[in-house]
């Protein structure tokens, strides 16, 4: 037997296989281990419940309009609206951004009261120093005391979605998995909220 001619076929065979592994990894979309939210709908309020926002270097993505998760790698696509990780909220409109959103936070402002969007003050992200929302406490959707992180009473975040087009209105209700009552053991990172989008082109919730 030609033992160098053996050699040669197994060491094609081998380059073969690697080069077509990592064709084929390379080709697989990445996907995540992160669980979509429960929805849950009562007329036109939507609400998510444990939506993961744990992960250290990347923002879960998420669609308003049709109440799903979007994968990072359509990150600079329209097809997500807001984003979250830890406590940061991104919104997908803006120098950094590809979509055509904006957002607005409304302080004094109960979720149920908001009748009409506003037709100024919205941010955008155009650095990851000068988001929409500015992620520290006090000043976006929470505040943090004594070990816990609480939403604040009458903030309403105003979203332009992605696609220019619609608009939602969002209270964040709470920053615990399952919703529980903020304690330093439970379990952080998962968000409940509830959101209202308009109907086409108004500027109104009905």
């Amino acid at each position: 037997m030609n033992t160098t001619f053996c050699s040669q076929k197994t060491l094609a065979a081998l380059v073969c296989i690697t080069l077509c592994g990592g064709f084929l990894q390379s080709c697989n979309p990445v996907q995540t281990d992160i669980q979509p939210p429960t929805i849950t709908k009562t007329g036109n309020i939507t609400e998510a419940k444990n939506l993961n926002a744990s992960s250290e270097d990347r923002f879960t993505l998420f669609n308003l309009r049709t109440g799903a998760i979007v994968p990072n790698r359509d990150s600079a696509t329209s097809t997500w609206d807001v984003g979250f990780r830890k406590t940061s909220i991104i919104v997908n409109g803006g120098t950094i951004r590809t979509g055509k959103g904006a957002g607005l936070r409304l302080t004094a402002q109960a979720f149920e009261t908001l009748r009409t969007i506003p037709t100024t003050g919205f941010r955008t992200d155009d650095s990851e120093e000068n988001l929409a929302f500015t992620p520290r406490t006090g000043q976006s959707w929470y505040n943090y005391e004594a070990t816990v992180i609480r939403p604040i009473e009458n903030v309403c975040l105003v979203v332009r979605c992605g696609d220019g087009q619609s608009t939602a209105k969002i209270q964040i209700l709470s920053y615990y998995k399952d919703a529980v009552a903020p304690d330093a053991l439970a379990a952080t990172r998962f968000y409940t909220f509830r959101y209202q989008l308009t109907t086409g082109n108004t500027r109104a919730f009905e």
